[in-house]
């Protein structure tokens, strides 16, 4: 297993359950191009932001290498239409030398390197991996830094920055493994592909915090949306999520807890639409956390989104992972 965190220890036999850093090196080489938002240098730049804070953070994380997912698992969210579009584009990017748009002729839409079908892989296979590590005893919750981003994808297509959408492929593998009901968390933007995956299951339950609110009439009934002034800052937007996760616990009892974490929420985030600061991210995790020990043991699996101020993101994903080990906010 490599270690991204040079000089980390894993956990003694003899400490409390650790948080599983799930990671693969391939994440880092879908190459999107240096101008646009989801560039390489996010990834890179919350590698750093953990590795200063080893200090605390030893000996609480273990640091788990993923399995890329197979496309016969993207099968279980995707039709293989998408999935052959995808390994298509990254086929075209390579005769081009070049980074292409997974759609020919549509312009805004994903972009393609000749890594990104492995990158895509290694993304999905970050949630699976995770999963796993929580359901066997190895980590009492997970951090999966996956890459592409995956909550704005579909079953038939991709959009936004997203290819496959992890969340939706952990559900699916948590059924697999006999795990029935869910509740599915999501913070910020990029969470279309989820509602519309997992918004028709009903025995999940989805409490979502969006920059902005869907823009759907007819809501599903299994959604619980955190509504808050645009631009508020930590105290109000908590408020809202703490009052959306009393709603789904007033009468539902999940098995096991997702969450899409878009750290696209920070005040200095481009993507704009809300006002919090890295601490705030510390609150919120605690929030989900409380849920998960109430009613599965802790069982916790985190999921990178979106994110596009890479040293911001940095700083909010210390605090994440702070609260997930049960450590004080930095």
């Amino acid at each position: 297993m490599r270690a991204p965190f040079a000089g980390s220890r894993q956990p003694e036999a003899s400490s409390p359950m650790p948080t599983a850093f799930v990671s693969h090196s391939d994440c880092s080489r879908h190459d999107t191009g240096w101008a646009h938002p989801e560039h390489q240098g996010r990834l890179p730049a919350l590698v750093r932001a953990v590795y200063r804070d080893l200090p605390a953070l030893h000996g609480h994380l273990l640091d788990v290498e993923a399995r890329p997912a197979t496309a016969a698992e993207l099968g279980l969210v995707h039709t293989a239409r998408h999935v052959e579009a995808v390994r298509a584009a990254a086929a075209r990017a390579r005769a081009a030398g070049a980074p292409v748009a997974l759609y020919e002729g549509m312009a805004g839409g994903p972009v393609v390197s000749a890594a990104s079908w492995a990158a895509a892989l290694a993304a999905g296979g970050t949630a699976l991996t995770g999963v796993d590590a929580v359901l066997d005893g190895r980590a009492r919750n997970a951090f999966c830094s996956a890459r592409p981003p995956g909550g704005d994808a579909y079953a038939d297509g991709a959009a936004g920055h997203s290819l496959f959408n992890h969340v939706a492929l952990a559900a699916a593998h948590l059924r697999k493994r006999g795990v029935r009901r869910l509740l599915v968390a999501h913070w910020g933007g990029g969470y279309r592909g989820t509602l519309a995956l997992l918004g028709g299951d009903a025995e999940v339950r989805l409490v979502l915090l969006p920059n902005a609110s869907p823009a759907a009439s007819v809501l599903p009934s299994t959604l619980h949306l955190a509504r808050s002034p645009a631009g508020a800052d930590g105290g109000p937007v908590l408020a809202a999520f703490e009052s959306a996760l009393r709603e789904v616990m007033a009468s539902f009892a999940p098995e096991f807890v997702l969450l899409g974490a878009g750290f696209d929420l920070l005040a200095s985030d481009p993507s704009g639409g809300a006002s919090l600061q890295p601490r705030d991210y510390y609150r919120l995790t605690l929030a989900v956390q409380r849920v998960a020990d109430a009613c599965c043991r802790g069982r916790l699996v985190s999921v990178l989104e979106g994110g596009y101020d890479p040293a911001g993101t940095g700083h909010a994903v210390v605090q994440h992972l702070r609260a997930l080990c049960r450590l004080p906010a930095a």
